[in-house]
């Protein structure tokens, strides 16, 4: 069972060892708010898994985890399976949309106090071709910088234009520098990390909020390799892996007092915050935001509007290279059976979710 988990409702705790548990691995960049309730409420238990929660460093390895096998399953941001699909043809299929940009700013160093400041300095991202970096691009633009007033920032010890996922670019931004002590000035950060970044004893400047100029925005995807979808019985993992996301989802969105506690409650123990702080009450009001937290889409529907605008900003940084000047987008991004959006197994996942127990109140 994965380390640190601790089960806070009482309900599963017998759970443990009755059921012969299946491995299943999940690969995301942080551990978003529904994840948190599945894992630390015994969602994934009930259902037979235990999953093994697998930070992704960076957007180029964890795809490429989740198309060789290692990983059973990837929370990442949508545009990184719109870039694999269309532009490499990649196996993979979005099950759904998590969220509609959960907490997404762009955020400083201290002495960064506006966007202007980021003029001729690096910015860390987690790609130079895929997630973020496009939304990135068009706040900068809207501030007058163009491609040529900053440079994204290098590796130390590959020299590439990553520095790696969210939690790596949070660390090194709330220590103002690299691992080798280079400087660093800005970047992109999203659910949990904008609370801790504003929870900070000296708090990281938020510079832009990401909703305040693309929105609806189509973010964090359930996605998995596209085999998995020849098996939607309800004893396919990946259909009972969805099942426990859609009712901690669910849950989470619950307006009952007592599920409220217990969501928060979940959210505390998975990132490590203090129950009953602001820190926490910043995480579950992010989580829980209309437009752009985790509840926003009712059991994980992909919002069409938001996945438009997660093309148009690829497509205005002609990163459409690999998909041809004829590839017709709008066929593409049909739901169905094949392609990108496929609402099969969100649908199989749906008749099981409605079964699972929920806890009435946790320890």
């Amino acid at each position: 069972m994965t380390a640190g988990r601790v089960l806070l409702c009482a309900l599963f705790a017998t759970r443990v060892v009755a059921l012969d548990l299946e491995p299943f691995v999940l690969g995301a960049f942080v551990q978003s708010a529904t994840f948190s309730i599945a894992n630390q409420l015994g969602f994934f238990i009930a259902q037979g898994l235990d999953v093994t929660f697998a930070q992704i460093p960076n957007s180029t390895f964890g795809y490429a985890r989740l198309l060789d096998g290692t990983f059973d399953m990837v929370i990442g941001t949508i545009d990184n399976a719109v870039n694999l699909r269309f532009n490499q043809n990649a196996s993979l299929t979005v099950v759904g949309q998590l969220d509609g940009g959960n907490d997404i700013i762009l955020a400083g160093v201290p002495s960064v106090t506006s966007v202007e400041d980021l003029r001729g300095k690096p910015i860390m991202v987690d790609s130079a071709s895929s997630g973020y970096v496009f939304l990135l691009r068009k706040i900068l633009s809207l501030f007058a910088l163009p491609p040529s007033d900053y440079t994204f920032q290098a590796h130390p010890l590959t020299s590439t234009k990553v520095v790696g996922g969210t939690s790596l670019r949070f660390a090194n931004l709330a220590a103002g520098s690299l691992p080798d002590g280079t400087p660093v000035f800005g970047t992109i950060l999203t659910y949990p990390f904008t609370g801790m970044a504003a929870h900070l004893d000296t708090p990281l400047p938020e510079l832009a909020r990401a909703s305040t100029f693309v929105a609806p925005f189509s973010s964090s995807s359930v996605t998995v390799a596209t085999s998995a979808f020849d098996d939607l019985s309800p004893a396919s993992p990946h259909v009972r892996a969805t099942a426990a996301l859609l009712a901690a989802n669910r849950f989470l969105a619950s307006q009952d007092p007592a599920q409220i506690q217990c969501s928060r409650a979940a959210i505390a123990s998975e990132l490590g915050i203090a129950p009953d702080s602001t820190l926490l009450d910043a995480e579950f009001m992010a989580a829980t935001a209309p437009v752009t937290g985790e509840t926003a889409q009712v059991d994980f529907e992909v919002n069409s509007v938001g996945l438009w605008s997660v093309v148009d900003l690829r497509a205005q940084q002609q990163a459409f290279a690999g998909a041809g000047d004829r590839f017709n987008f709008v066929d593409a991004l049909q739901p169905g059976p094949g392609q990108l959006i496929d609402n099969r197994m969100g649908d199989a996942a749906i008749d099981i979710a409605g079964t699972i127990p929920v806890p009435s109140s946790c320890a």
